[in-house]
């Protein structure tokens, strides 16, 4: 039976991948639209989520 940490760090990672999700949605549409602001800060967010998802990904 999983522990209540382990189902809490799994649903912690699916979070962060539909962040994952919306930011490269997000950085398709603002680019198709020649938003320079919003493709940048989409791709910021990106790099973001990725940051924040390591730790969860890489524990021991």
């Amino acid at each position: 039976m999983p522990s209540q940490k382990s189902n809490q760090k799994s649903l912690q990672i699916v979070g962060w991948v539909l962040f994952i999700g919306s930011a490269l949605l997000f950085t398709v549409s603002t680019w198709q639209n020649d938003d320079l602001p919003g493709t940048l800060g989409s791709l910021l967010f990106l790099i973001a989520c990725f940051v924040f998802l390591w730790p969860l990904v890489t524990e021991r």
